[in-house]
């Protein structure tokens, strides 16, 4: 299989210009603003457990394992992504790996934590996901009262976005109710804040561009979004006295994991 190779102005093309759900398929052709790379993962290593970040910044990505756990680069088709641990566990010792950004990838304080930013992931289940535990590709920060955090996660085979800026957040799930994805194939699924207010989850073709369902958005009173600590992809953390149920352990493959930014004019940070 042969992935297209997007960089964020591709990745971004609608999803950063888009402020209106679109209820039809269509090709994501459109001109992207402005914006900034920050991190970019395409499968393959910079060195024996590490990551290589091809968005030129050296965020090169430490992978952490437990259990008997790890991250591999697996070629398919001329393409390389990310294989995970595969299998459910609910009982530690479970199988255990994360990746974890060299430095902290974050949007700076003051006017810059009102712009755009994306976070995003082509995503491939390999197996049916977990009844009972949830599955965390890309995150900074937690779920807590008084921090802040984004993230994507696949719960139960089901993409969804969270946001937080410590106190109020938006949780948003892609599709109608009970869509969750079919394993095997790709998927790449976009977290996007439009606006100070305004939230975007996307679920496109990672082939073709096309969108799977139509994007859906919410809107929600946050303030800035600062997250603390470190960077996760994969998981929330590697624990051997913890199940799954507890690290949020993905299973199945990833590829072109990015995020990025736009920084929006001082009249363009309203609905």
């Amino acid at each position: 299989m042969t992935i297209a190779r997007t960089t964020i102005g591709a990745v971004s093309a609608v999803v950063l210009a888009a402020a209106t759900a679109v209820a039809t398929a269509q090709p994501a052709s459109a001109a992207p603003p402005p914006g900034q790379l920050e991190l970019r993962y395409l499968g393959e290593f910079a060195g024996p457990a590490l990551v290589a970040d091809s968005s030129g910044n050296g965020l090169h990505g430490t992978v952490l394992t437990g259990g008997g756990g790890a991250v591999t680069s697996v070629e398919e088709g001329g393409n390389h992504f990310l294989r995970f641990p595969g299998g459910s566990c609910t009982t530690a010792p479970c199988p255990q790996a994360l990746i974890r950004p060299a430095s902290t990838v974050t949007l700076a304080p003051g006017d810059e934590g009102e712009g755009r930013f994306v976070h995003s992931a082509d995503i491939r289940l390999t197996e049916p996901p977990p009844a009972e535990a949830g599955m965390n590709v890309f995150q900074f920060g937690a779920a807590a009262a008084g921090i802040s955090q984004w993230k994507l996660q696949v719960d139960y085979g089901r993409p969804s976005c969270r946001w937080s800026d410590g106190t109020n957040f938006v949780l948003l799930p892609a599709g109608p109710e009970g869509f969750t994805f079919t394993v095997g194939r790709w998927y790449r699924v976009s977290c996007v804040r439009l606006s100070p207010v305004l939230f975007q989850i996307r679920v496109d073709d990672p082939v073709t561009g096309r969108q799977v369902l139509p994007p859906a958005q919410r809107t929600g009173p946050l303030e800035d979004i600062l997250p603390s600590g470190n960077v996760v992809i994969g998981a929330k953390r590697v624990n051997a006295a913890q199940s799954d149920v507890d690290t949020d352990q993905f299973h199945g493959d990833l590829d072109n994991v990015e995020f990025g930014r736009r920084i929006l004019p001082p009249d363009d940070r309203g609905l």
